[in-house]
């Protein structure tokens, strides 16, 4: 999950990682092609990487629970996030895509009992939400 505090690390964390790459171009650029070769690779390498880990650890998948409040559903896992649904998606019988304005999660259940009853009590506390089958969904149950 992407908290503004995460992305402000992250944004402090990149910025630190650019600058020294481009001093290793700096440096190594002075050496010839082979060193602006080399300093271009470093700076990507030393810049690039660290980021694409950095993104790549929020899609992993956390546990946490739904709870419906006032007029959001707060899925609760590493932060409250408050989630104001206007569209359900359904994956399969055990995961749903809760999607609100800028923000989307995909929600997995042991059981298509448990998950039918988490969808009835959204529907309930939000009329105005709506549901659609994902394209994989549809064609599973062909």
């Amino acid at each position: 999950m992407i908290t503004a505090r995460y992305v402000v690390l992250l944004a402090y964390v990149a910025f630190w990682n650019v600058l020294v790459g481009l001093f290793l171009l700096l440096v190594l650029g002075a050496l010839g092609t082979f060193g602006l070769v080399a300093g271009v690779v470093a700076l990507m390498g030393y810049s690039g990487f660290p980021l694409w880990i950095a993104i790549a650890r929020t899609r992993r998948k956390t546990h946490g629970w739904l709870r419906i409040q006032g007029r959001s559903v707060v899925v609760r896992s590493l932060d409250w996030i408050p989630v104001f649904p206007k569209l359900i998606e359904w994956k399969s019988p055990q995961v749903i895509v809760l999607r609100g304005r800028g923000i989307s999660y995909e929600l997995s259940f042991l059981t298509s009992e448990s998950l039918t009853r988490a969808v009835a009590r959204i529907r309930t506390a939000y009329p105005g939400v709506q549901e659609i089958l994902a394209e994989t969904y549809m064609q599973d149950s062909r």
